[in-house]
């Protein structure tokens, strides 16, 4: 059998602790993994990966092989890639995740002009607003914000986002102004249900203090495009960030109801798998990401 593939094999079921989910990332049958796997058992002679009907373990061996196969199979890949860039223009798959809201409107720009400066390489591109395992998935770049948790993984900061309380002047003129942050209580609040507390919003008043309110209404979604819709149409009070938001305080459509408070703030990052290399198509995707949105303005 072929041990570089087998050595590839045994990284992505260490990588997956799966059988399953290595087989379906490399295209390959279930049968056909175990087969490498046992494979390079023999060869070496001891067991690598301890496996019962649920679930894989690695040996004290297989955390050692797996170490030194990352070295060869990165050493590999850095020699292709160096002599691949001499005469080969970038090209190849990238998949990449990112969050609804912010995808559509900032990124998909982005990646029609990366698409345009190297027509070679594929973009496959997931959008969703839940956290991706980077493992898994076979993501190469996913961008996230806020509490990213986990230690998997690289993080690039790519722009910061700040959150304001608005609602639009129709709304207003109905239920009245907020005096203080406590008013909160006493209005039709719109609650985004992917935040950790969506019916508890934290804001810091001209003092440096933290503060924070509970609040309630009637309407709530996992979606802050269609919140910001809700509030431009006057159905309540936002808690959402500039990029969505900025553009109708500008132009009046909503109003920054709590200007003497700070809202949350936040960073976007890429985030790549922590692996000692990267492809040359990656890198070229997260500094034009890097290039594009440090220091944006919403």
């Amino acid at each position: 059998m072929d041990k570089l593939q087998a050595m590839k094999v045994f990284c992505r079921v260490c990588e997956a602790e799966s059988f399953k989910l290595a087989s379906d990332s490399l295209g390959i049958s279930r049968p056909m993994v175990t087969r490498y796997i046992n494979f390079i058992e023999e060869e070496l002679g001891t067991k690598l990966l301890q496996r019962n009907t649920r679930n894989i373990s690695i040996t004290h061996a297989g955390h050692k092989y797996y170490q030194h196969c990352i070295t060869i199979l990165d050493a590999i890949e850095e020699a292709e890639n160096e002599i691949g860039e001499l005469t080969q223009k970038p090209k190849g798959l990238l998949k990449l995740s990112v969050p609804m809201d912010f995808g559509l409107s900032h990124v998909v720009p982005l990646l029609d002009r990366f698409s345009r400066l190297y027509p070679q390489i594929e973009l496959d591109i997931d959008f969703t607003d839940k956290r991706v395992d980077m493992t898994e998935s076979g993501v190469d770049i996913a961008i996230r914000g806020g509490d990213l948790g986990g230690d998997q993984f690289v993080a690039r900061p790519l722009c910061l986002l700040t959150g304001y309380v608005c609602a639009s002047p129709s709304y207003i003129l109905e239920k009245g102004e907020l005096k203080d942050l406590e008013d909160l209580k006493h209005h039709s609040c719109l609650l985004y249900n992917n935040a950790q507390m969506p019916d508890r919003w934290s804001l810091t008043d001209g003092e440096g203090v933290s503060r924070t309110v509970s609040v309630s209404g009637a309407l709530r979604a996992n979606n802050g495009s269609a919140l910001t819709r809700f509030a431009l149409a006057g159905l309540g009070v936002i808690y959402q960030p500039d990029f969505l938001v900025a553009k109708y305080i500008e132009s009046g459509e909503l109003v920054n109801l709590l200007p003497d408070y700070k809202g949350y703030e936040f960073n976007f990052y890429a985030i790549y798998p922590q692996r000692k290399l990267m492809s040359r198509k990656t890198r070229l995707l997260l500094a034009f990401l890097q290039q594009e949105l440090t220091n944006t303005k919403f």
